[in-house]
């Protein structure tokens, strides 16, 4: 038994290839603008100072830069992040601070990125204006740098309602 093709199979073969092609790039859009588009806020005005502060010697770093062949920068804050007992600091490349205080922080959670076996973890902060910060970042939670860990504990104590992502040494 032989099967042949007619025009109107003809058509329809191309229909059905052009229909696929029409849904995958959809699919391949929407899975774009889920995880990847405004994953890291780009119009943040976030005011730096060369204020005096504490002694870095007493912050605890709770970051780490993950290496991914620069699309990291794409992903996690450009700047490193600690603590103290009062303070959450963001310091850029130029060694600025950014001070805020831990009970202005609103949203400390686990985003669904990982680099390099660390979860991208992002904290949201309440501005004056009313406005939200975030910073994304990767934790620097090992065995001897219980840090994260820290802070963590510490927000939680400060407002239990900012965490958002439960802790876990498995899943962090």
């Amino acid at each position: 038994m032989t099967k042949t093709i007619t025009v109107v199979d003809n058509s329809f073969i191309i229909l059905l290839l052009i229909g696929s092609f029409a849904f995958i790039t959809l699919l391949l859009r929407e899975i774009w603008k889920k995880y990847f588009i405004g994953f890291k806020p780009a119009n943040q005005v976030i005011s730096y100072g060369n204020s005096t502060s504490p002694a870095l010697e007493e912050w605890k770093q709770i970051s780490k830069k993950p290496f991914l062949f620069g699309l990291e920068n794409k992903v996690v804050s450009e700047d490193e992040f600690f603590f103290d007992q009062e303070n959450f600091y963001a310091v850029n490349q130029h060694s600025q601070k950014a001070i805020y205080k831990l009970s202005d922080i609103i949203e400390v959670s686990k985003t669904s990125i990982q680099i390099n076996n660390r979860s991208i973890w992002q904290v949201r902060i309440k501005q004056h204006n009313g406005e939200a910060l975030v910073f994304k970042f990767a934790h620097n939670y090992t065995l001897w740098n219980k840090n994260f860990h820290l802070f963590y504990s510490k927000i939680a104590q400060i407002n239990p309602s900012a965490i958002k992502s439960a802790w876990s040494m498995w899943t962090m």
